[in-house]
C-alpha cells in the first residue's frame, strides 16, 4: 500500500479572475460578455498557485504549513475537486473526507444525534453498522448530552471533536484536515493524533494544514511549507518546521530592529511603538520600440535581502507582501513564461513611455544604509531601460540599466542613501518627539543631569551584528553608546535592568563603577556580554541607565535613563522546558 501513490500534481497552477466591478464579476459567472467589450480582457489575473509538482505516497501523514495567505487552503480546494485546476493535472487514487472548515455539512438547528446520522447516511454507513459507529462517535467526543442540543449551541472546541470524529469513524483512505484541530484542546489533540496513526495504519493518507508547528511535526512525517503560491520546503516534519520557523524569526527580527531604532527617534516606550513599514517605489520606463522582459527585482540592503518579487510568478501583484509588482495603472502584461521562467513584459504600442512599478516595503529605511537593487531582466528592441527611485514621494535617483537581448541579464546598482533631506520628512520626527513630550505619555528618557547622554543602545550577536530575535542558549550582547556634554571627571555605574513585556521584573545588572575624564562631546562605549540567553519563549525589553551614585534608598543620581525601550524575542524553547528563565540543572539518582 506504501508504495501506491495517494495524490499526484503535475505543473498545478490556480489562476482567479479580478474583475473592477462586481457587475463584470456577475456577468462572467453567468458566461456573458462584458459591458461595452473593446475586445481587452477586462480582468486582471491572480495566480494563487503556480507550478506546484508534488507525489504523496498512499498511508502518509503530511503537514503543511505557510503564512496566511500562501495558498494552503487553494491547494486543498484543488485536491478535494472544490475548484478546478488553471494549469496542470492532479491524480487522486482513493476516496477523500474533508474538513475544510468547522460546520461544514452540519445542520445548525440538528441536534449532535441527528447531525451524526445524517453524516453517516452521506459516507454510506448501512444501517447494520450504524449502531456501532454512533456509539465510537459518542465515547471519542464525550460531549454526553449535548449531543442532544442543537449544534448551534455547541462552543469551537465542541465542533471541532464532533466533526473529526463523525469523519474519522469510517476510515477514508484520505483524509485532509484544515486547521480543524487548532480548537481543540491538548487532550483532544493527544486523542486526535492517536485516531491519526490508527488511521495511517490501515493505509490512509493524511493531509493536514495547521499554524500549530507542535502539531505538524507531532501528528505528521512529512511536511510541506508554502510560500507565496509555491513550494518553499519539503522533507521531514522537524526539517521544514526549523526552516519556517528560521524564516519568521528573520521576519521578527527586521520589524524588531525597526522598532528599536525607531524607540530612539521618537523617545516612547517600545511598548507604545508600531514601526509601519514604507513604500520604496521601482519604476521601469521603457521607450516606445523597446519591449522589456522582467522575471526578479531584489532590494538589498548591507546584510541581507529585504525585499524580493519574482515577477509573472504567483501573487506577484499581492500587496501584503514585502515585494510586489504594483499592477493599477500600469503597463505590465499578464504573467508569461518561457523555458521555465516566469515573467511581465513592459511594452506599449502606443504611449511614449510604459511605465511598470515594483514596490518594495521596508520596515523603517535607514536614512545612513547603504540600498542596492538587484533586477534579472531581458529586452528587445532599441532605446534604453531606465529605473527611477520614489520615496516619500519624491524621486530620489535615475539610473538607465544596459540590454540584455539574447539572454537573461542580472543588473545590480546602488541606489541612493534614502536620507531625511526633506524638511517635511524632518517636521515628522520633530512633530512626534514633541509629541511624546507633551501629550502626557510617559516617555522612555527619564530625568537626570543630563552631563552624560546615551546616544544609542544595539542588541548584538555573537558575531556583533544587530539583532533582535534570539534562539535560546545563543549569545548576546548590549552595546550603549553616550557622549559627555562637557568636559570633567565623571564617576559611572552602568546599569540594564530586564523586563518581560508584561512588566514582569526578570534581572538586574549593575556593572562595576568607573572613573572617566571626558572632554566635551567625547564618546564611549559600554558593553555588557548577557552570555548564552537562558529565558524563555517570548518578548522582552531592556531599560539602561548610567549612575552617578546608587542606592537603594533612593538617594541614587542618575546622567541619563531609557526605560523599557529596547525589544527583543525569545525563540526555541520546547514546549514542556519553556518557562521564565531555563535554569542549567543536572537530575541525578542517590
Amino acid at each position: 500500500m506504501r508504495n501506491q501513490v495517494a495524490i499526484r500534481m503535475s505543473g498545478v497552477a490556480k489562476m482567479y479572475k479580478v474583475f473592477p466591478s462586481r457587475v463584470q464579476n456577475f456577468l462572467d459567472a453567468i458566461g456573458l460578455p462584458p459591458l461595452l467589450s473593446t475586445g481587452r480582457k477586462r480582468y486582471k489575473e491572480f495566480w494563487a498557485l503556480r507550478g506546484i509538482d508534488l507525489e504523496l505516497p498512499a498511508g502518509s501523514r503530511v503537514g503543511i504549513l505557510g503564512r496566511n495567505g500562501a495558498g494552503k487552503s487553494t491547494l486543498l480546494k484543488l485536491i478535494t475537486g472544490n475548484i478546478p485546476v488553471t494549469e496542470g493535472h492532479i491524480e487522486v487514487h482513493g476516496t477523500i473526507q474533508a474538513l475544510l472548515e468547522a460546520g461544514a455539512g452540519f445542520h445548525p438547528e440538528f441536534t449532535g444525534y441527528e447531525n451524526i446520522h445524517a453524516a453517516l447516511t452521506f459516507q454510506g454507513v448501512t444501517s447494520a453498522q450504524m449502531k456501532a459507529t454512533v456509539e465510537d462517535i459518542v465515547a471519542f467526543t464525550e460531549l454526553g448530552d449535548f449531543l442532544t442540543q442543537p449544534y448551534r449551541t455547541y462552543s469551537a472546541g465542541m465542533q471541532a471533536r464532533l466533526a473529526f470524529a463523525t469523519a474519522t469513524a469510517v476510515s477514508p483512505e484520505i483524509l485532509i484536515i484544515d486547521e480543524m484541530l487548532g480548537a481543540g484542546d491538548a487532550y483532544f489533540l493527544s486523542k486526535s493524533a492517536d485516531r491519526i496513526r490508527q488511521l495511517v495504519m490501515g493505509g490512509a493518507t493524511v493531509l493536514l494544514v495547521s499554524h500549530s508547528l507542535d502539531q505538524i511535526v507531532k501528528l505528521c512525517d512529512q511536511a510541506i511549507w508554502i510560500e507565496r503560491g509555491r513550494v518553499a520546503c519539503r522533507g521531514t516534519s522537524l526539517e521544514v518546521v526549523k526552516e519556517y520557523e528560521r524564516y519568521i524569526r528573520y521576519l521578527d527580527n527586521e520589524r524588531l530592529q525597526a522598532k528599536n531604532k525607531l524607540v530612539c527617534e521618537t523617545r516612547s516606550h517600545a511598548v507604545q511603538v508600531n514601526p509601519a513599514d514604507e513604500k520604496v517605489e521601482l519604476r521601469f520606463a521603457i521607450p516606445r520600440g523597446l519591449e522589456c522582459d522582467i522575471s526578479k527585482v531584489v532590494l538589498v540592503g548591507e546584510d541581507s535581502e529585504q525585499a524580493m518579487v519574482h515577477v509573472g510568478d504567483a501573487q506577484d501583484g499581492d500587496m501584503s507582501q514585502r515585494a510586489y509588482v504594483d499592477l493599477e495603472g500600469e503597463h505590465w502584461s499578464e504573467p508569461r513564461v518561457q523555458e521555465g521562467v516566469c515573467f511581465r513584459r513592459l511594452a506599449h504600442p502606443t504611449a511614449s513611455l510604459s511605465f511598470g512599478s515594483v514596490i518594495c516595503r521596508v520596515f523603517h529605511p535607514s536614512t545612513t544604509e547603504l540600498y542596492r537593487c538587484r533586477v534579472t531582466y531581458k529586452a528587445h528592441g532599441t532605446g534604453l531601460v531606465s529605473l527611477i527611485i520614489f520615496w516619500k514621494g519624491a524621486i530620489r535617483g535615475r539610473y538607465d540599466l544596459p540590454l540584455h537581448e539574447s539572454s537573461w541579464g542580472v543588473h545590480e546598482l546602488a541606489l541612493p542613501v534614502l536620507e531625511m533631506s526633506d524638511s517635511s520628512a524632518k517636521e515628522t520626527f520633530a512633530a512626534q518627539d514633541s509629541l511624546v513630550q507633551s501629550d502626557g505619555r510617559s516617555i522612555s528618557r527619564w530625568p537626570g543631569d543630563g552631563q552624560l547622554r546615551i546616544e544609542s543602545v544595539h542588541l548584538l550577536n555573537e558575531e556583533e551584528k544587530e539583532q533582535a530575535v534570539f534562539v535560546v542558549e545563543s549569545r548576546m550582547m548590549v552595546r550603549l553608546n553616550f557622549m559627555a556634554r562637557g568636559a570633567g571627571t565623571y564617576d559611572i555605574i552602568p546599569v540594564a535592568v530586564l523586563f518581560r513585556l508584561d512588566g514582569v521584573l526578570v534581572s538586574t545588572h549593575i556593572g562595576k563603577p568607573e572613573s572617566l575624564q571626558l572632554n566635551e562631546g567625547e564618546k564611549k562605549t559600554l558593553s555588557l556580554d548577557y552570555g548564552h540567553v537562558m529565558l524563555g519563549n517570548g518578548n522582552y525589553v531592556f531599560s539602561v541607565a548610567l549612575y552617578r551614585k546608587l542606592s537603594s534608598l533612593d538617594a541614587s543620581e542618575v546622567y541619563d535613563l531609557l526605560d523599557r525601550s529596547y525589544e527583543f524575542c525569545v525563540v526555541g524553547n520546547p514546549p514542556l522546558e519553556n518557562g521564565l528563565i531555563r535554569h542549567q540543572t543536572t537530575w541525578t539518582l542517590l
